[in-house]
């Protein structure tokens, strides 16, 4: 089917702002979900679900109307996420980057506007970023690419106070990152923040007491029946609970911009047509709601060191790949049966072995 605009002007204006919102969502979720990785200087390293929205004519009005082929128009889409690599956020090799927002913010000139501390600050000042040889993405510098985010971000309507403090959440996880932690002179048990001003900036940036983020990164707290304690925490468990906030902090502000995507180009908040095939536009009663999925998968890891996300990541792939073999092989063979048409030996490898040995009864889960 051909895909077309309606003959009325608002409809076309509306139809293009849509396709433009839908257009611009990627370059987002590539700049928030997208790394340098050893093998792509653009690796995405989230698994994502894309639903294309498409106003569809029914074929006998097309055919009514002396078309060949009923119109298709694009009413919006919507996204999943899964899989975000968190681990990225706070660390990465030595020859990789971390997420691509984090160097177009610091080469921003705006950044200042930002939050004040960004002023004189470059990558090298962040824990969590580091030195990187490479400033330039598919031909475009960080600092070119920081002014396409934010004119995308305007797009789906995310500007002004909320653009500001949707990037100041960023500068809490560059933040965080450049608080280190020393053993507690008078007790060898706990530990305490050593980066007396790294912790003072934060604070400001977060609007929370000192003593407040001190306490929070340095003990946990241990719930027993009707009765909660707090325990101290070393140097190195310290640590792992600053890695843990920035890493949630980042999470939850990407799943926030997917969730701000959607609202800007699902087809019930911008679309002529309706679920079911209902039309709120006179003329557009004999159109119905189709949907184009496309799945962009998380790629197989293998590293020297694998972790949990590596086996969540490579679990997931492997349950997809059962799918596709499912669907495009086996139920293409039992049809065939079924019909008593003849078919040759049809070869393809099944990892049904692979997906028992991680949730078989004896399985790893």
């Amino acid at each position: 089917s051909s895909i077309c605009n309606d003959d009325n002007d608002n409809t076309n204006n509306t139809n293009s702002d849509v396709v433009q919102r839908v257009l611009d969502s990627n370059p987002l979720l590539e700049a928030f979900g997208n790394a340098q990785t050893v093998r792509n200087d653009n690796s995405s390293r989230f698994g994502k679900y894309l639903q294309l929205e498409f106003a569809v004519e029914d074929a006998t009005h097309a055919a009514y109307a002396g078309r060949s082929l009923p119109n298709c128009q694009l009413q919006g889409s919507h996204c999943e996420v899964y899989l975000l690599e968190k681990s990225r956020v706070v660390s990465h090799s030595e020859e990789e980057r971390t997420y691509h927002v984090f160097y177009q913010l610091l080469a921003s000139p705006e950044k200042g506007a930002i939050w004040n501390e960004l002023q004189d600050k470059s990558k090298e000042d962040f824990v969590y970023v580091g030195p990187s040889y490479l400033d330039t993405i598919e031909g475009k510098t960080d600092a070119e690419r920081f002014l396409l985010t934010r004119q995308a971000l305007q797009i789906i309507g995310v500007e002004g106070d909320v653009f500001t403090h949707f990037f100041r959440v960023l500068c809490m996880v560059l933040q965080l990152g450049n608080l280190q932690f020393d053993v507690d002179e008078e007790d060898e048990e706990r530990s305490v923040i050593s980066t007396e001003d790294e912790l003072t900036k934060l604070a400001e940036l977060m609007e929370v007491a000192p003593d407040t983020i001190t306490s929070s990164l340095t003990e946990r707290t241990v719930k027993a029946r009707n009765e909660s304690f707090s325990v101290p925490l070393k140097p190195d468990a310290a640590g792992d609970s600053r890695d843990a906030l920035a890493k949630e902090l980042y999470a939850k502000s990407f799943l926030w911009l997917v969730r701000q995507i959607n609202q800007a180009t699902t087809s019930t908040s911008t679309s002529t047509a309706t679920e079911g095939g209902g039309s709120t536009t006179d003329d557009k009663s004999s159109y119905k709601m189709g949907k184009i999925g496309l799945l962009d998968i998380f790629g197989f890891e293998s590293f020297v060191v694998n972790r949990f996300e590596q086996l969540c990541i490579n679990y997931a792939n492997e349950k997809l790949q059962q799918k596709f073999t499912h669907d495009i092989f086996q139920t293409v063979v039992q049809e065939y049966e079924s019909e008593g048409i003849p078919l040759g030996q049809v070869v393809y490898e099944d990892n049904a072995a692979v997906i028992r040995l991680i949730e078989g009864r004896m399985g790893l889960i």
